[in-house]
């Protein structure tokens, strides 16, 4: 066993094993790396990006600069794919919110789990190198906080060091050889809120940029850039305005606020969040940020007399030396349907009417495929990439601005609308390939049914906050709608003459300039669970015409890009919803990816394959979890109380329904035996921490768990008949 270093937060290592062959295992880095171009082993810098001679490497969450999800490496191909196979895998702490893809710079592969944790492994071996844990365990009360669980969206690699945003807001830079603790910073400004931070940090120059989540709740959004050696606060940037009465913290925020109604409900926060997408130029030295939703979902609650309200679910392009923003462009103005901005961006060169062009590409939430020349941020074209859309007609190609159908105004009375609320596509990154000229995206096409919620608005500090109730579609596209039963609209009246609701997930490739789909593949089987059709898993593609995708029934497939032909499907065991990556050492092509848990107990790992691999093994067994869920096979439990049931349903409307119906948690109905038993625990007691399930008990008393559990009883038992 070679040495392991685990550090902790305060940057103290714990050493275990034996020296001499951990030094033996990072001289055969050291010896296998390729020099990078600034001529230093185990930095990237600008020049680095730049000369682009990293093809064997993956140095960003997205691969390179471009943030394309694409490789130049060849040697797995369509004609040997067959031949992909198990090389190595590494037990990892974490949940089935996986979602950060791995970046691997000389040889050395840096990946996150749950909540920030951080793992280096020796990238041709998988051993572990050291291991990152920024208190993963103290932050089970602020689970809640989140709309979907403790997830950590990857790493970002700068000169020597990690950087990596904790699910607390803590932003690490951390020493790339030791894990150890350079500085850290807390960049959340009002620990009053629900703030939390799911996304990877970004480089920009000689800043590191990191937003946060908490729309749904009552955050207000912002993004903080830091000094990449100090830690210094060098810029911060509010994407929508506090009370017009008390200020604003940077010029900007006078132009947005007379976008917003003077009596918008400014003690909400209003939302905007920046939790995921953004992207840098180093050539334009411009840094691009995608906005989240408005906070409470729908405008008349939360600017009654309308506007645009800026700078929610947009595309900003700022100045990362001075923190000013140089042009912006809304995708969804004036948004009430959750339909963020924050999906991944691509930067790339396109021939458009003859003419070649700097782009930035987004598939967003709302259904359209949007390419903005990204120096000056005009509009080149806005496509669906949706069959099913019907919140809005199109994009007025002259305003720029959606064509919102009578459909989508759910304020008026409830409707079925096309998509839902987690969207076409999600933060599940899409890919580019530049040999093909495709972008390739992970698709559902799902609807639902919007209503705003009967009973007056009150604010609830640090509380869910959208006021919407929400009819969920089950694999037959049969609607579970969240509220009271003496208000809820008749659901056959509200899909009628509206198309099927059925969900489906596809694989769509897209030509970016005609806006035409090439090929689809239908994924709706692996990605169908029990009751619930959830979303693909993010891609990845390469040189060799092929793409690469996995999915939550833990299958990993790969297919010919130009036409969609699945060459090859391993299966892996775990759950895959990140997207994969690939990369080469010592003249051998490895294709890795975070694999999560599974309810049964089956420990979440990282897969690395290469051709002539074996078998994939089946993933380890948490011993403790087999035993806690055997043995349970009668439903427990008595359901009487019809009000308890009601307000049960409700209560897992507001603070359940988002992560364990419309996200990546288990399904709840029907709930297992041994869940049902331990569930005051889990919810009140944080004992499922560790698996992204918190301790709600500072937002739920006793009789709320009680009935949330008595509503999932009910439930699960009628869903049985």
């Amino acid at each position: 066993m070679g040495e392991v270093k685990v550090a902790t937060k305060k940057g103290k290592a714990v050493v275990r094993g034996a020296i001499v062959l951990s030094i033996s295992a990072f001289l055969l880095i050291a010896i296998s790396s390729k020099p990078c171009a600034s001529g230093t082993t185990g930095a990237v810098t600008i020049d680095r990006l730049k000369t682009n001679e990293d093809g064997g490497q993956w140095v960003t969450g997205g691969h390179d600069w471009r943030q394309s999800y694409d490789s130049p490496l060849k040697q797995i191909n369509k004609h040997n794919a067959g031949k992909l196979g198990y090389a190595w895998s590494r037990d990892i702490e974490g949940s089935t919110t996986l979602e950060g893809t791995p970046i691997v710079v000389d040889n050395v592969m840096y990946a996150s789990s749950i909540a920030g944790m951080v793992y280096a492994l020796n990238a041709e071996t998988g051993q572990q190198l050291w291991r990152f844990d920024p208190g993963v365990a103290s932050f089970a009360t602020l689970y809640a906080k989140s709309c979907c669980g403790p997830a950590n969206r990857g790493v970002a690699f700068w000169k020597d060091r990690v950087y990596v945003a904790a699910f607390d807001g803590t932003l690490y830079a951390l020493n790339a050889k030791t894990g150890d603790v350079d500085w850290k910073v807390d960049t959340i400004i009002d620990k009053s809120r629900a703030y939390t931070s799911t996304g990877a940090p970004y480089i920009a120059g000689d800043i590191v940029v990191i937003g946060n989540g908490g729309a749904e709740f009552d955050a207000r959004g912002y993004i903080s850039a830091y000094d990449v050696q100090t830690g210094n606060l060098a810029w911060r940037f509010f994407t929508v305005p506090a009370n017009p009465r008390d200020g604003f913290e940077h010029p900007e925020l006078k132009k947005a606020a007379k976008t917003w109604d003077k009596d918008s409900r400014w003690d909400a926060g209003l939302g905007g969040t920046a939790w995921d997408g953004m992207a840098y130029d180093p050539e334009l030295d411009l840094l691009y940020v995608g906005t989240g939703n408005g906070g409470p979902w729908p405008q008349i609650i939360r600017s009654p007399r309308g506007g645009d309200n800026l700078f929610l679910s947009s595309i900003l392009a700022i100045n990362p030396k001075t923190g000013r923003l140089k042009w912006y462009y809304q995708t969804t103005p004036g948004d009430s349907w959750d339909y963020t901005a924050t999906q991944k961006m691509i930067l790339a060169d396109l021939r458009i009417r003859g003419k070649l062009r700097k782009v930035i590409m987004q598939a967003p939430k709302n259904g359209f495929f949007y390419v903005l020349d990204r120096v000056t941020g005009e509009l080149l074209s806005a496509r669906p990439y949706l069959k099913k859309l019907t919140w809005a007609a199109r994009v007025d190609m002259t305003t720029g601005r959606p064509i919102v159908s009578e459909q989508a105004r759910y304020w008026k009375s409830p409707r079925l609308i096309f998509p839902n609320v987690g969207g076409g596509h999600n933060w599940q990154p899409m890919a580019f390939n530049r040999e093909t000229g495709l972008v390739y995206i992970p698709v559902l096409e799902m609807g639902q049914v919007f209503a705003l919620s009967a009973e007056a608005f009150s604010y609830k500090k640090s509380h869910v906050n959208f006021h919407v109730d929400l009819g969920w579609p089950d694999a037959r596209g049969h609607f579970d709608l969240f509220c009271e039963v003496s208000v809820c609209p008749d659901l056959e009246d509200v899909i009628k003459r509206q198309p099927k609701t059925p969900p489906r997930s596809f694989l769509r490739a897209m030509d970016p300039v005609s806006g035409k789909i090439k090929w689809e593949a239908d994924t709706t089987p692996n990605t169908q669970d029990k009751n619930r059709v959830s979303r693909p898993g993010g891609v990845m593609s390469t040189a060799a015409d092929l793409v690469f995708e996995g999915y939550l029934d833990g299958t990993f497939d790969v297919r010919n890009a130009r036409d969609g032909t699945r060459l090859k499907s391993i299966f892996i065991g775990n759950p895959i919803v990140a997207a994969p990556m690939t990369y080469m050492v010592r003249g051998v092509q490895y294709v890795a990816f975070l694999a999560g848990d599974r309810s049964d107990g089956a420990k979440s790992r990282i897969v690395a394959l290469r051709l002539g691999g074996n078998v994939v093994p089946p993933p380890t067994q948490s011993q403790s979890a087999a035993v806690a869920e055997s043995g349970a096979s009668a439903r427990v439990g008595q359901v009487t109380d019809p009000t308890l049931v009601n307000a049960g349903r409700q209560l897992f409307e507001q603070n359940c329904a988002l992560c364990h119906v419309g996200g990546n948690a288990p399904i709840l109905i029907p709930m297992q035996a041994a869940a049902q038993r331990q569930f005051f625990d889990i919810v009140l007691g944080g004992i499922r921490a560790n698996k992204g399930m918190g301790d709600f008990s500072a937002i739920l008393s006793r009789d709320d768990a009680l009935a949330i559990r008595t509503y999932l009883i009910k439930a699960g038992r009628e869903k049985d008949h």
